[in-house]
């Protein structure tokens, strides 16, 4: 298990208690399907018995830990996943988009993902395999990869305030230069004609280079960036003729997913 600190990078006067209880549900999941025991977690996260144990109490009754399938173990609860859904599933955007990857997925035979801005990253909230094996960043929903990696990354970035995006990419661009060999400068450069095109193709990297993709936003009425629709293939099968199909038929799947919700207080057009 990796070492997680019970302190937080900046903490907030009056809130040890919450951030303990957090280091430790992340503990808990670092430990994966076997669980964790009181002892390793008091050795991971730094806090003595008793404290810990109270908080583990305190998180079973909440539902946020459960006991593991060994005695003495504890894993993560249910309700992380209840809730995990619900936040997974902003203006139902994640039960609009299912049905949209599936058909892309049947009608194509390639992986298509949903992936919305979460921070400095982009996270998978659905994904839908095809018939054609594929690698790809977003390998799992609930997968996150640095904003600037591939062309989901860069349609959103394309599509969100050019403030924003300008702070995004200076903050990535270590790591996107150190572990994925990309320059955000470059990225910058490319997303005028994202925005003019309507879809993104993504930037070649070091860790996949034999994988391409093609990407298109989700931005409701009122301008706001949701998401966007992704899918994954290998660099032979992206040619200009199936370039072209997926760009309009990821087109009309957004279309679909925004006519499917009326514009109303917490729906997509919100």
């Amino acid at each position: 298990m990796p070492t997680v600190s019970l302190a937080s990078p900046t903490p907030v006067p009056g809130t040890q208690t919450l951030e303990r209880s957090f280091a430790l549900l992340r503990a808990i999941a670092a430990a994966g399907e076997a669980g964790a025991t009181l002892d390793e977690l008091c050795a991971e996260c730094g806090a003595s018995s008793s404290t810990t144990y109270r908080l583990l109490q305190a998180l079973r009754q909440q539902g946020f830990v459960r006991p593991g399938a060994e005695r003495g173990r504890h894993v993560l609860g249910y309700e992380l996943f209840a809730l995990g859904a619900q936040a997974g599933n902003p203006g139902g955007l994640r039960d609009q988009a299912r049905p949209a990857l599936l058909r892309l997925a049947e009608c194509f035979g390639d992986s298509f993902f949903l992936l919305v801005p979460d921070g400095h990253a982009v996270l998978c909230l659905e994904r839908q395999g095809g018939k054609q094996a594929v690698r790809s960043y977003s390998e799992a929903v609930g997968g996150r990869i640095p904003m600037g990696v591939g062309q989901g990354s860069q349609v959103l970035l394309a599509h969100l305030d050019r403030r924003d995006c300008r702070d995004i990419l200076r903050h990535n661009a270590a790591t996107l230069r150190l572990d994925y060999g990309l320059d955000a400068e470059v990225i910058a450069a490319t997303l005028p004609s994202v925005r003019r095109l309507g879809y993104a193709c993504g930037l070649p990297d070091r860790r996949l280079p034999g994988y391409t993709g093609l990407a298109v936003p989700i931005v409701d009425g009122a301008g706001q960036v949701l998401g966007a629709l992704s899918c994954a293939l290998s660099r032979p099968r992206m040619t200009a003729a199936r370039r072209q199909a997926l760009a309009e038929a990821m087109m009309g799947e957004v279309m679909r997913i925004l006519a499917a919700t009326p514009a109303a207080p917490g729906g997509l057009h919100a």
